[in-house]
């Protein structure tokens, strides 16, 4: 590859004004070493940066063939979309954009000609094994569940001289990872230099630069903006990151701090904070979250008002729907049941003998679509102390023992085990009960009844 003052110029015609963090990952990318690991917290530009270095080899190297691959095709397209992009700032008519794909082309006028490439590679392995890259990408490893494609691209690049390769990622979970064992690697290397928040390792072969908070630090937000070098994340807005996120997702995406599993879903000290004295009036209208478990889950029945005051009742066994079915009865007496929110997994043959005593019922399914935003919902009520939460030790511990799962759409409560129960019913009834409550006014509420 070209030096940095090139590269440096090339950005400039594409319009990317590089900040000194940036400086500093492109000179490792372009240094001696062959392999170059950067990890860095969401949000401070790693795919865009990787795309102008990837649009520069492209243009810059003869016969170039630059390969983008993640765990997913639209993880790698990322890199893609950004190179092309550039490709049209930079106006060169060489540079012929197709389908996830950037072409190099001696003759603008005959495109099926190329003698170089920029293109998105999907997530299988074994169609890996075939390339012969001058320059791969590897974009967001921590995703990937098994090594194989970055093994597939990290053997490849012996087949050419002067080939590279890019890893780009935040943090990952688990020293075993693939990220993990790459990570390990480097921090083995001969010379491992920190200083702040940045780790910078150096090999023969490898490079690696890591912007993290060391885990011995509290992961404040002021401490995360050493984490995150990029002028555009401010203070302020990593700050309403931290209050609007569960620790462990704040920890990794943007401390970029390492984590053994997918960890607990509210900061330190924030359900105790909101446990107290819960004051329901006789009477009054509530909303009531029902999961059913059976022989190993337990039955949880939650109840709120408008105003955020909580109670529960959590049952075990068989007999336990039974009980929860009085206890409904005993609330529909004392209390205005709005509505009462039914996972139908368990509940359906219960709802449907509240239904016909007069209760409303909707059904809650534990899909990600219901469960993702009542999730964050419950963080953000919890987060901001707007709840009065009784102290109720078994209600506390189902929500100790929740988990942040991730996916593409967000985060939701999750058990931490599949296979093995782990009884988190108090917490999840909460969180549909709670949903339910901040509903638009009741005037408006439609009636979902019993699936």
């Amino acid at each position: 590859m070209a030096d940095f003052r090139s590269f440096e110029a090339f950005c400039g015609e594409i319009g990317l004004d590089l900040e000194p963090f940036q400086r500093r990952i492109a000179r490792a990318v372009l240094g001696p070493q062959q392999e170059c690991l950067i990890l860095l917290p969401r949000g401070n530009g790693k795919s865009t940066l990787t795309a102008a270095l990837g649009l520069f080899h492209l243009v810059t190297v003869e016969h170039a063939a630059v390969y983008c691959a993640a765990a997913s095709r639209e993880q790698a397209s990322i890199v893609f979309s950004a190179a092309r992009e550039f490709s049209f700032l930079l106006g060169d008519e060489h540079v012929i954009p197709r389908h996830l794909e950037l072409r190099w082309c001696p003759d603008p006028e005959q495109p099926k000609f190329p003698t170089g490439v920029l293109k998105v590679l999907a997530a299988d392995a074994p169609k890996l094994h075939g390339l012969t890259p001058s320059l791969a990408i590897v974009d967001e490893l921590q995703a990937a569940r098994d090594p194989d494609v970055y093994l597939a691209l990290r053997t490849a690049v012996l087949k050419r001289s002067g080939s590279r390769l890019i890893t780009i990622s935040t943090a990952g979970q688990g020293a075993e990872s693939p990220l993990g064992i790459l990570r390990a690697r480097a921090l083995a290397l001969p010379k491992v230099t920190h200083r702040g928040a940045l780790t910078d390792a150096r090999g023969p072969t490898l490079r690696m630069l890591e912007w993290s908070v060391p885990d011995a630090l509290d992961p404040s937000a002021r401490e995360a903006k050493r984490a995150n070098p990029a002028s555009w994340l401010s203070l302020a807005a990593l700050a309403d990151q931290r209050q609007a996120v569960p620790d462990g997702a704040w920890r990794r995406y943007h401390c970029n701090q390492w984590t053994a599993a997918e960890g607990y879903w509210l900061p330190a000290g924030a359900w105790q904070a909101c446990v107290g004295t819960p004051q329901l009036t006789d009477g009054e209208e509530i909303w009531v979250g029902v999961d059913i478990g059976g022989e190993i889950s337990s039955t949880a029945v939650v109840w709120t008002n408008r105003a955020g005051h909580v109670d529960c009742w959590i049952g075990h066994g068989d007999e336990a729907v039974l009980a929860a079915r009085d206890l409904i009865g005993d609330l529909a007496e004392r209390y205005v049941i709005r509505e009462l929110a039914f996972d139908p997994w368990r509940a359906s043959q219960l709802a449907q003998e509240l239904q016909e005593r007069g209760i409303r019922v909707s059904s809650f399914p534990q899909t990600d679509a219901r469960m993702i935003p009542a999730s964050q919902r419950l963080y953000q009520e919890i987060v901001e102390r707007e709840l009065v939460l009784p102290p109720h030790p078994e209600l506390a511990r189902h929500a100790m023992d929740a988990i942040a799962r991730h996916s593409r759409r967000g985060w939701r409560l999750d058990s931490p085990h599949a296979r093995r129960a782990v009884n988190i019913d108090g917490v999840i009834a909460l969180a549909m009960a709670r949903e339910r409550a901040a509903a638009p006014a009741a005037g408006g509420l439609e009636f979902i009844g019993v699936i």
